[in-house]
């Protein structure tokens, strides 16, 4: 069994903004974790630190599950991750070519998601023809084509409507529940979060600590069905009453 990826005592300026002051969090090996917060606290900076993107000042960061392959990452900026001159087919199908995957087992590999893809999405398309929305499911199922062991998720959700975003959080618990993968999201949704994690981390504004973790028992799959549920919104009422405590409003 994996260790959890363990963050100890995590330091990080730019310049003379201090991001993190003595971090200390641990996140759970195979389960779904979210990260919440104001604005500026460094969830995004602490996604990239952890994926070796980022160097931090000191403190130790440990995980197992970067491996190449093993390991995916939808970033925010989705639209920059993407090759404009590939097709939607082909940007999903680039690590399975980079692998040397024949036509036959990619093609079969893409079928496999055809459940989770609305109707109106051409895959014949480039990203240039389709819309933001599009253009993120392009990235976040290019993310699970290999099916990671570990996968990072920075605001992958935020351009989709609510349809399109209740059946990607489905597909994603479907994801995690078969391949019992580590999964870390970045959110500021938290209906999102409360609907896809078993910890939610809120962190505190900068210098950024951890503010209180909130765990959350219900089962799995978590359908729209869910959403309505007494225990949901007491969860949601806990993260948003944790979220005050650490805005400056």
């Amino acid at each position: 069994m994996p260790f959890p990826i363990l963050i100890n005592n995590l330091k990080k300026k730019f310049g003379d903004e201090e991001i993190y002051r003595d971090l200390t969090l641990t996140l759970e090996n195979g389960a779904i974790t979210a990260l919440v917060g104001p604005n500026g606290c460094g969830k995004s900076t602490l996604l990239k630190i952890l994926a070796g993107l980022v160097q931090p000042d000191s403190g130790e960061c440990r995980l197992e599950l970067r491996e190449e392959l093993k390991f995916s990452y939808i970033f925010q900026n989705y639209q920059e991750t993407l090759l404009p001159w590939k097709t939607a087919a082909d940007n999903i199908a680039l690590p399975l070519h980079l692998q040397k995957y024949s036509r036959a087992a990619v093609n079969q590999k893409i079928a496999r998601l055809a459940k989770w893809l609305p109707p109106s999405l051409a895959l014949h398309r480039y990203p240039y023809q389709l819309s933001g929305g599009q253009q993120q499911l392009i990235a976040f199922w290019r993310a699970l084509i290999t099916d990671p062991k570990l996968l990072f998720i920075d605001e992958s959700f935020s351009a989709l409507d609510h349809e399109q975003a209740l059946r990607l959080r489905l597909a994603l618990q479907e994801y995690h529940c078969e391949q019992k993968a580590t999964v870390v999201i970045v959110s500021h949704n938290v209906d999102e979060a409360v609907q896809l994690a078993k910890t939610i981390i809120v962190l505190s504004n900068r210098p950024t600590v951890v503010s209180q973790i909130i765990d959350n028992s219900l089962p799995y799959p978590r359908t729209p069905a869910t959403l309505v549920t007494d225990e949901f919104f007491a969860l949601r009422r806990q993260v948003l009453n944790a979220l005050h405590k650490v805005m400056s409003i």
